[in-house]
């Protein structure tokens, strides 16, 4: 495949998971389309011109022609300067790597973070909070993260593979709401009753057994084994967490268990106080589904894939 089809396939792979459905996404493709070419003089010339296609800024080529044939890559959920040497030194012991694909972003996609976050509005009016309390509440924390983000060092990865000439790209949100859509689902069919039954269901996935094995599985983190699971929220996409402002309004919506990655003690002392259950399914070994389930798809097309750097690697094919 061409890292131009790689990339626009993992794009579509997460509109077809986004929860917000295709027919919102095109909209805000629309309105992106719109602001850009309201844009002026260096402004414009700067700008991410992807964004008219493609509304995840967390997943885009970092570094790379998108002509540029790849036959094999190499994955992992972070990615470093050290992968980066990896791919080039698995390239002299005799295993070609044409390409780098990490899950977390780089470059623009941690930079403007903040833009895929507004997934989570949307899926919480989906469970029933009004959408001006959900976009209330996130402003905030968005803000927060925009400028949080700033200061780190944008380029220094890509600048490796720059100087190495590797192909490099990230895929975060399309992968976080693949693995969204295939754990709400495997959920909704094996509708645990309990926190335990929760937990037991989880380790019959193989990303959380070997999870499991290195003392990472999936936890109870507000609650107790015999609490009823009640109304799940699965909380995979959207870019980081949402803050400890979105519990009440989730509360109050009716949800009464979270399924969540990962989750800060300011956003579980919420949780605490709204009487939410939390599971903690695990960080690393979630996000492995849906990159998974991108890798089933690109080895469909012949490219063949190693992985690193805490992706567990699960053929669904």
């Amino acid at each position: 495949m061409k890292l131009g089809d790689i990339y626009k396939k993992i794009v579509e792979m997460g509109i077809e998971a986004d929860p917000r459905g295709r027919d919102r996404v095109n909209q805000i493709l629309e309105k992106s389309k719109k602001d850009l070419e309201k844009l002026e003089g260096k402004k414009k010339e700067l700008a991410d011109k992807d964004v008219t296609w493609n509304p995840y800024t967390d997943c885009r080529i970092l570094y790379g022609e998108e002509d540029r044939e790849i036959t094999s890559l190499l994955s992992g959920i972070d990615i470093s300067t050290g992968e980066i040497v990896l791919a080039d030194r698995l390239a002299d012991k005799g295993t070609k790597i044409d390409l780098v694909l990490a899950h977390h972003p780089h470059g623009i996609g941690i930079s403007n973070l903040d833009y895929v976050m507004k997934i989570q509005p949307e899926q919480w009016a989906a469970v029933g909070v009004p959408i001006a309390q959900a976009e209330s509440a996130m402003a905030a924390r968005l803000k927060e993260v925009h400028f949080a983000t700033k200061p780190r060092n944008h380029t220094q990865v890509t600048d490796a593979a720059r100087l190495i000439d590797m192909p490099f790209m990230c895929s975060h949100t399309p992968a976080d709401s693949i693995g969204y859509q295939f754990l709400t689902k495997y959920l909704k069919d094996k509708d645990p009753s309990t926190l335990g039954d929760l937990l037991e269901v989880l380790l019959d996935i193989p990303e959380y057994q070997e999870a499991e094995k290195v003392g990472a599985g999936p936890e109870i983190l507000v609650g107790s084994p015999g609490g009823s699971v009640g109304e799940k929220f699965v909380f995979f996409t959207g870019g980081t967490s949402a803050g400890p402002k979105s519990i009440p309004k989730l509360a109050h919506a009716g949800v009464s268990t979270i399924i969540t990655m990962h989750m800060g003690e300011d956003v579980k002392k919420a949780c605490e106080e709204e009487g939410l259950y939390v599971v903690i399914a695990g960080h690393d070994s979630s996000d492995s589904i849906g990159m998974n389930i991108i890798l089933d798809a690109l080895q469909k097309e012949g490219v063949t894939s190693y992985t690193c750097s805490g992706f567990t690697r699960h053929s669904r094919l």
